[in-house]
């Protein structure tokens, strides 16, 4: 009879007075395992309304301590939240809760323990308010020893990347001041997490200096491996416009990052019931001729990532003899027709595996890492998938392989970045946006020169400078078209830096490099931050050109400006038009072309059979006078007589080859 008369006393006050509403807030990562996600767990808010001061009532008016309590929903990772509203009669009454949870494949719940007392409790305040973060099992503690440090915890689960390699350290890279301000995270392999047991879940616990907080907007993302070319998260722009990296603010007090998925990308689940025998073709020609790839290494194709079958299958694939070919069947694979099936190269080399360096300019699709996989859609039972292009925006294009051994030899390198393409999109309309600034470049007369950044830059130095203004004074970066620091030619718009690399100092074949016109980060057009050159040098002699067109990182937007990949350019102005012969001829089944422009003006280098049919496409562009060098690969064609044509200016030179295999 009490129960029910204090029932309508509390409907009446309801009415009469305003509500106080109690923010109850959960976090969840300290349960053993894999914590509890909102597609695994149910999370309840047991509880009683004790009374006020003096009293020991127990009323069940609002929570309860049995299945009718209502379940707390997830507000994202580990975080789950439950708003009760209390008519403000109850205010200074005693409260009690408790945390039970349970997964959705288990019949009963499970109460939380460790919790002083039995039960958490609180005093109803006078105003909305939200409770201390509960840390289930914790007694309101975070699941960590507290100490005189502001501790940071941070939670990944990495059972949906399929290419997650859990015997490389999986470690957070950012831009913490861990070791007192002006210091930093951007160390791969340093800042190591652990494995939570057999679970697909991994954490870090950063300890920072109070003096140092609060930071607001902090980049970080997390990294698979040990070298910057290893396996890195890339949110495009998810937190920051342009940017590959996660955000973060940290206030002044201990705290849980919410877990995330790997590049936040949702584990789930293959539903399809459709087969296929799929053959691979892939020439690796381009690979070879870039010193990423040599016949022997070993080379496997792995597809079904983005769910786009059950599980990734690895195959090996085998070499072609007397080619530059490598083929792979690969039976009854489970898939979906008409969808995406998303595959991608791998190279073996030395007991080390490499993933293909490929990024899909035309992907269209959500998955934040879709766009660095190859994709192809299966309509049949018997595909055939031949990636042979020589062309830099096909998706059926060439790989290419990033070359991470040490150099053979010192070396100096002449890098050469042809600004052609910027002016071509710039006065195509286009604007070449800085991501990181304020140098937009939306006419030709706002181009005053260009600056090279990133680990190849002064002189492999292994890291990134800040972008902007201050680029264009740093003498190591800023580049020159004026003759003088290896430049071949002063105003021809190829701007030039001269390195000196070694390997005594740990310098590799494989480098990644970006260019910004006057310092700004300008050159990705929609491909963003991440989205940068990966460039392998030529080690074979004591001193090399590297050809590199700006924006050639996205041919897609650069597309006014057509991008040759593999054709070089020496520093001779030829006095007339010249064809050369090709050498070797007869070749199987690469020779080289040389020609010279005696003006700067369009060229076509075109590839006929005997009668008469375009094969091939080698150079279509504007391009400055100078004498030049393309490689033709004829791996799919047969042997016989092929006719290459020049066309530049009013000249027109024929000459013919012979293909022998």
């Amino acid at each position: 009879m009490k129960k029910l008369f204090v029932l309508l006393m509390v409907m009446f006050s309801t009415f009469a007075f305003a509500d106080v509403t109690v923010t109850y807030v959960v976090n969840m990562s300290t349960l053993t395992g894999q914590g509890a996600a909102d597609s695994t767990h149910l999370v309840q808010i047991c509880g009683s309304e004790v009374g006020p001061e003096g009293s020991d009532k127990w009323y069940n008016l609002f929570l309860t301590w049995g299945d009718d309590s209502p379940l707390a929903t997830n507000a994202g990772g580990d975080y789950w939240k439950l708003e009760v509203s209390y008519p403000d009669s109850l205010i200074g009454w005693s409260m009690a809760y408790k945390i039970r949870y349970k997964s959705t494949e288990e019949d009963a719940f499970h109460w939380e323990d460790n919790v002083v007392g039995g039960n958490r409790m609180y005093n109803l305040p006078a105003t909305d308010t939200t409770l201390a973060v509960a840390y289930v099992n914790n007694d309101f503690n975070p699941p960590y020893t507290p100490s005189d440090s502001v501790d940071i915890f941070f939670r990944i689960n990495m059972s949906a990347d399929d290419a997650f390699n859990p015997s490389a350290p999986l470690c957070v890279v950012g831009n913490f001041p861990v070791s007192g301000s002006g210091t930093n995270m951007w160390s791969p392999g340093t800042y190591v997490l652990t494995q939570e047991g057999a679970s697909g879940f991994w954490n870090y616990h950063l300890k920072l200096a109070p003096g140092l907080l609060p930071l607001s907007d902090v980049m970080y993302r997390f990294h698979n491996g040990s070298e910057w070319s290893d396996h890195s998260e890339n949110l495009q722009g998810k937190y920051f416009s342009g940017n590959e990296n996660r955000g973060v603010s940290i206030g002044t007090k201990d705290t849980t990052l919410a877990w995330v998925w790997w590049n936040d990308i949702a584990g789930g689940k293959f539903e399809g019931n459709d087969t296929a025998n799929i053959v691979f073709g892939v020439n690796m020609a381009s690979a070879i001729e870039n010193n990423g790839f040599e016949i022997g290494d070993t080379l496997e194709v792995r597809l079904g990532y983005e769910l786009s079958s059950p599980q990734v299958i690895t195959t090996r694939m085998t070499h072609i003899g007397g080619t530059q070919m490598y083929s792979a069947t690969v039976n009854n694979v489970p898939l979906v027709f008409g969808n995406h099936l998303y595959y991608q190269y791998y190279l073996i080399k030395d007991g080390k595996e490499q993933r293909e360096i490929y990024y899909n300019f035309n992907y269209d699709g959500s998955a934040v890492g879709g766009a660095e996989r190859r994709r192809i859609i299966v309509s049949t039972a018997n595909p055939e998938i031949a990636d042979v292009d020589s062309e830099g925006n096909s998706e059926r294009r060439m790989p290419f392989f990033r070359n991470n051994n040490r150099l053979a030899r010192n070396i100096t390198v002449h890098v050469e970045c042809d600004l052609r393409p910027a002016y071509a999109a710039v006065a195509a309309g286009k604007v070449l946006n800085d991501i990181q600034g304020p140098q937009d470049i939306s006419n030709i007369t706002q181009i005053n020169g260009v600056a090279m950044n990133g680990p190849f830059s002064n002189h492999s130095e292994g890291t990134w400078a800040n972008w902007g203004t201050a680029l264009m004074n740093d003498t190591n970066r800023v580049m020159w078209d004026d003759g003088t620091h290896g430049d071949a030619t002063a105003g021809d718009t190829i701007y030039t830096l001269t390195y000196y690399l070694s390997p005594d100092s740990g310098h590799v074949v494989g480098q990644e490099c970006k260019f910004g016109i006057n310092g700004g980060d300008n050159e990705g057009g929609e491909g963003g931050y991440g989205n940068n050159h990966i460039v392998n040098v030529d080690d074979s002699q004591a001193e090399s050109y590297l050809y590199i067109a700006f924006g050639s990182i996205n041919p897609v937007y650069y597309s006014d400006w057509t991008y040759t990949p593999g054709v070089t350019v020496s520093d001779v102005v030829p006095a007339s038009y010249a064809l050369e012969q090709n050498y070797p001829n007869p070749f199987n089944p690469v020779t080289t072309i040389s020609y010279k422009l005696a003006e700067t003006g369009g060229v076509q280098l075109i590839v006929y059979d005997m009668s008469g049919r375009r094969i091939r496409t080698l150079v279509n562009e504007y391009a400055n006078a100078g004498s030049y060098k393309v490689s033709f690969d004829a791996s799919d064609l047969s042997s016989g007589v092929y006719f290459y044509q020049l066309t530049a200016g009013n000249t027109v030179i024929t000459k013919k080859m012979v293909l022998m295999k």
